[in-house]
């Protein structure tokens, strides 16, 4: 499995704004896509926020971003923004369930 983790900073009065356009912009496209496990967009009242998508490996990852989805939500998102999002790769070490 691979993990990739986006970090966004979001103007904490433009948040519940760029939430809307995250999940019309991503969450609407990603599910049908190859190798696509789950996403999980995580917000706090300050503007952070953070999206973690799970795919079967980082092949299917690297070609859901070759669709322009991440630039056309780059576009979207306009001065709702505080700064640029910053990506990141993490490999599960441990997950458990009840």
């Amino acid at each position: 499995m691979h993990n990739a983790i986006m970090k966004y900073s979001f103007k904490p009065e433009r948040l519940e704004e760029a939430v809307a356009l995250w999940k019309s912009g991503v969450a609407d496209k990603i599910g049908s896509q190859p190798g696509f496990i789950r996403v999980q967009f995580y917000t706090e009242p300050a503007g952070e926020a953070i999206a973690i998508g799970s795919w079967a490996s980082k092949e299917d990852a690297e070609n859901f971003m070759k669709t322009g989805v991440f630039a056309d939500i780059l576009k979207t998102f306009g001065d709702c923004m505080s700064e640029q999002p910053r990506g990141g790769e993490y490999s599960l070490v441990h997950f458990e369930e009840a």
